[in-house]
């Protein structure tokens, strides 16, 4: 489903900074794979890169057999509009819009009818608990319900693959939990792939499989067995082991 082949990124400047080298990864239609790594490991860039916001400086993704950089802009922007959800730490919602309006905000671009917007913002409102507040403005809601409307907006026109940035980042645990238990429950129900970056483990041991990388290199990765406690546990050990920053596991919530 997204296929990164030997993708190395290189930041030009008076020094140039390396911040990927030859990165191979694969998802499988219908996976949810978390990365980690300590701040500055180059979690962050590879996302930019698959979701396009940042081209590789050598290598190639794949995201359903389609190079999205090698699309021309018009071509690029319908395939991120079809094709990709994105889901991000501090919500991106438009303030001046209701929640309903950043719901079908996609769907506006596609130049759908309005009762087709309306039904399908409402379907996803009520499988995310949400329909009591389409009409409030997003600053009249908690950060919780915000992040149900990201994810709702993501959702809406029913993306391959679904990327999240810290999405737990600016929640509290009940929040965060809620946030994941919905994640999953899309991944599972849509068979939606979802690839996750993220500092919390918690977060982290809801997804079928952990990938860590350090210093723009993958390290290691871990695979969910049957219990999501002892899957929390060698993510901690991991972690642990990599010697991140104090604060990379500041969000520790067990």
């Amino acid at each position: 489903m997204l296929k990164v082949s030997k993708v190395s990124k290189i930041y030009e400047g008076k020094i140039a900074y390396r911040a990927l080298t030859d990165i191979n990864l694969e998802i499988e239609k219908g996976e949810f794979v978390s990365i980690m790594g300590p701040s500055g490991s180059g979690k962050t860039t590879l996302l930019n890169i698959i979701s396009t916001n940042d081209a590789p400086t050598t290598g190639e993704i794949e995201i359903e057999g389609t190079n999205p950089h090698k699309l021309k802009k018009n071509a690029l922007a319908r395939f991120r509009r079809n094709e990709l959800g994105f889901i991000f730490q501090d919500f991106n919602l438009l303030h001046t819009l209701t929640v309903e309006e950043n719901i079908v905000l996609p769907l506006t671009l596609e130049g759908t009818s309005v009762s087709v917007m309306k039904e399908k913002a409402h379907k996803i409102a009520e499988s995310l608990g949400i329909a009591s507040i389409m009409n409030k403005r997003t600053y009249e809601i908690s950060g919780g319900q915000a992040q149900r409307v990201a994810i709702a907006r993501a959702m809406i026109h029913e993306p391959k693959l679904l990327l999240a940035d810290e999405p737990t980042g600016n929640l509290d645990s009940k929040a965060s939990k809620d946030v994941m238990k919905m994640l999953v429950s899309i991944n599972e129900r849509e068979e939606t792939s979802l690839l996750m970056v993220t500092h919390d483990p918690q977060a982290a041991s809801y997804s079928d499989r952990v990938i860590f990388i350090r210093d723009g290199k993958l390290h290691s990765e871990i695979n969910r067995g049957e219990s999501r406690q002892a899957f929390f546990q060698k993510i901690i050990d991991m972690l642990s082991l990599m010697g991140g920053e104090g604060h990379d596991l500041s969000s520790v919530r067990v």
